[in-house]
């Protein structure tokens, strides 16, 4: 009896503080699609070193192919709501692999400049917020792969449309196009204003 109680207890808990983490960060957890993950991965070369960092993690769905995927990289999956990092950081210490490190904590909060690579699947709001922290932080040379939703202001280089409701679109971006982007922008800003 007492068991039940506890299991009864814990899922609820459980489906609590995912409530509430869905109202502080916006969102609830949603995965990647099968098919949205496969053309995210099969667009990073095999010899991508440096850090990759999911932004967003969730379950875990893409964070674990990237780590496989490429060996040579280190791959840091944030996630910032406790129920689905408990279960990924719980899912990467039994099944590895080792150059996958998964943190709580909340990626506009943290310096990304280390990035070689960042991935993310995020509502346009989170979109919003971390265009011009990218733009502040990340290297020239740093690549930038957005599931579904665009980076507002910046100018992909290549968009991959899949036959998919959830995910239909993979945006890529580099460094340069990106400020490229955030410089014309300004210019119009700047136009509309003056």
């Amino acid at each position: 009896m007492f068991l039940d109680y506890f299991i009864l207890i814990s899922v609820l808990g459980a489906i609590v503080v995912s409530l509430l983490y869905t109202v502080i960060t916006g969102i609830s957890p949603v995965s990647s699609t099968f098919q949205s993950r496969k053309e995210i991965i099969k667009s990073i070369p095999l010899d991508q070193a440096g850090f990759i960092y999911e932004l967003g993690a969730g379950w875990g769905a893409l964070a674990f192919p990237l780590a496989r995927r490429c060996p040579k990289a280190k791959v840091v999956a944030y996630e910032l709501s406790p129920v689905p990092w408990f279960f990924l950081k719980l899912r990467a210490l039994v099944m590895g692999p080792s150059n996958l490190r998964v943190v709580r904590r909340d990626f506009l909060k943290e310096d990304l400049s280390g990035a070689s690579l960042v991935v993310c699947y995020l509502y346009p709001g989170a979109m919003e917020k971390l265009s011009t922290k990218l733009v502040l932080e990340l290297k020239p040379n740093a690549q930038v792969i957005s599931n579904t939703f665009e980076i507002p202001s910046w100018t992909p280089y290549v968009i991959h449309s899949l036959e998919d409701v959830m995910c239909p679109k993979i945006f890529h971006y580099n460094m340069e196009s990106a400020i490229t982007s955030m410089h014309q922008f300004i210019d119009i800003l700047f136009s509309i204003i003056v």
